[in-house]
């Protein structure tokens, strides 16, 4: 029998003997558990978990039919609130084995199994159909392309980035027949310089800017691929070619030319021939250039995927030369082929952070970047590419920076790879 005076001596001590045998119990039920819940329950938490969930819209449909004038993105962008990983997405139904096989018609659903969504697909009409005693298919259909191709229809068959030594000597157009200043399809004009032989077509081309980069900012240790703000450096310059200087400081990025037509080699009088316009989409002009420059190998299907390497780029300009850059709007921008972009890769816009004035300290103070909108790249050169705009938060601007998509991001952070 304990008295209470004992009791009260002997508390302490037995709230110790009970807090470790709490404690030992608990231990003792953790390991208990499934190595499985282990790991599931540090991994939930963990960035590079959090990169490779998917992420659905809240309006995600159950299905969804597949229409005439449909893209990629656009289906993907129905449940994923990041449309470049369809294919994780795609991945976990092997009954869509690509996307580059979904028609019109076709019907994608939306299933869950064990809390991880997936897909299933219903065939619509325009399969082949078996009859006795051949075989009769219905007409053709087309694949859902990636992106609207109308947008970029002129890109992909009329523009092309070279090296601006290209145009140095090359033939130009002199004058059209009867001195006429502009000519168009089915006239005859005349061109000064070393052309080909008779029975030759070449390209008419006029040069539009001419991208340029300052070498001291090649070095992307000062680009953060967090998406930071990183200190202000320019990155890229566009001059015209009738202004630009080439300074010791500077290296060209690549020389844009635009084709204006088709025209052929008529006769050769010394250095003076006679050609005649084959087609023209535009009025050729005294000046323009004549060149015969590959136009085949271009891209006309794009899966959008975010890029397999970090990159940070910037826009340079806008072609059509609008003001403010909006969703469907063709931008230049100063990565290429040398630094691992391809067609389909899809890239985050960070908006330049704003300079507001601290009245407080009487300093100027530049706002953090902002995250913008998407672009998806699909006409790739040597060190400058043409990316369309897929979606904008806010208008977009010359300058603002690229970087790979925050998933992406948070991987890298975590210490994984891409």
């Amino acid at each position: 029998m304990i008295s209470l005076e004992g009791w009260r001596a002997r508390r302490p001590r037995c709230r110790g003997v009970a807090a470790r045998l709490l404690m030992s119990g608990g231990l003792a039920l953790l390991a208990a558990l499934p190595t499985s819940a282990w790991a599931l329950s540090a991994q939930a938490d963990s960035p590079s978990a959090r990169s490779t969930s998917l992420s659905l819209r809240a309006d995600a449909p159950a299905s969804y039919t597949v229409r005439q004038g449909d893209t990629l993105w656009g289906i993907a962008a129905r449940f994923l609130e990041a449309p470049w990983r369809w294919q994780k997405l795609w991945q976990r139904n092997p009954q869509i084995g690509s996307p580059r096989s979904l028609y019109p018609g076709d019907v994608i659903s939306l299933t869950t199994r064990a809390g991880t969504p997936g897909l299933s697909l219903e065939r619509g009409r325009g399969q082949p159909v078996r009859l006795s005693p051949g075989v009769r298919r219905v007409p053709a259909r087309q694949a859902v392309p990636g992106l609207p191709l109308a947008r970029i229809k002129v890109f992909l068959e009329a523009y092309q980035i070279v090296d601006p030594g290209v145009i140095e000597g090359a033939p130009t157009v002199l004058a059209g027949q009867g001195q006429r200043l502009l000519s168009g399809a089915g006239d005859r004009l005349y061109a000064h310089g070393s052309l080909p032989a008779v029975g030759a077509t070449l390209g008419v081309y006029r040069p539009g800017n001419d991208y340029r980069s300052p070498a001291a900012s090649d070095d992307l240790a000062n680009r953060s691929i967090t998406g930071s703000t990183p200190t202000p450096t320019p990155r890229s310059t566009t001059t015209s070619k009738a202004t630009s200087t080439n300074t010791p400081a500077q290296r060209s990025l690549g020389l844009e030319l635009r084709r204006l037509g088709h025209v052929r080699v008529s006769r050769n009088v010394g250095d003076v021939g006679e050609l005649e316009v084959l087609d023209a989409v535009q009025e050729i002009r005294n000046g323009d250039y004549l060149l015969a420059l590959d136009e085949g190998g271009i891209a006309t299907r794009f899966l959008p995927r975010a890029p397999e390497t970090p990159v940070v780029a910037t826009i340079l300009s806008v072609p059509n030369g609008v003001r403010f850059i909006g969703r469907h709007d063709v931008v230049a921008i100063d990565r290429g082929r040398a630094d691992g972009l391809e067609t389909g890769h899809v890239l985050q816009v960070m908006r330049q952070g704003e300079r507001v004035h601290d009245d407080s300290r009487d300093d100027w103070v530049t706002l953090p970047d902002t995250e913008a909108g998407a672009v998806m790249v699909f006409r790739v050169f040597d060190h400058l590419s043409y990316a369309l705009v897929m979606r904008a938060s806010q208008v977009l601007a010359v300058g603002d920076r690229l970087v790979v998509p925050r998933d992406l991001r948070e991987t890298l952070a975590s210490g994984g790879a891409f």
